[in-house]
């Protein structure tokens, strides 16, 4: 089998089963939608043990960065002039941060603080959820990789 329909197919079986446990269970609390943009960071950061780690750290040092920023805009009153200059601080910082080796991948940094933006920048625990959901993305990548590889390989 083909590498693409090996993983095209070891995605499709993960990708129901994130819909079932996702969508099916709402009392996990947790979001499909970042579940997915965390498993495309796994794959945009060359898969493998590099697809986990950098992606995993640099997203959650987003999201964390991005609810402290909120956190600080909402003790300012939450204008528009404190969450611009917060906002464009985050910014400088989620970028600043690449010079540690772990926190190297800005994409995800960036994906991070907009993953816990589109989550409704919530001050209580959904900041855990969105890091749970970031999780099980970048482990459904990696298992869809991990499947995808052995059915690509041919019967011996």
């Amino acid at each position: 089998m083909k590498i693409t329909h090996a993983l095209g197919t070891s995605i499709a079986l993960l990708v129901a089963f994130w819909v079932y446990v996702s969508i099916g269970h709402p009392e996990l609390k947790l979001y499909p939608w970042i579940g997915f943009v965390a498993w495309a960071a796994f794959f945009a950061a060359g898969g493998g043990r590099n697809g986990l780690v950098k992606p995993l750290a640099t997203s959650t040092a987003g999201i964390v960065l991005t609810a402290l920023t909120m956190y600080g805009v909402g003790q300012s009153g939450n204008g528009l002039v404190v969450l611009m200059l917060l906002v464009a601080i985050l910014a400088f910082v989620l970028v600043a941060i690449s010079e540690v080796g772990i926190f190297s991948y800005t994409p995800a940094a960036f994906l991070g603080a907009a993953t816990y933006f589109g989550s409704g920048s919530k001050i209580d625990e959904s900041i855990v959820f969105v890091i749970l959901s970031w999780v099980a993305g970048l482990l459904l990548g990696y298992a869809s990789e991990v499947i995808g590889n052995k059915i690509a390989r041919p019967a011996v």
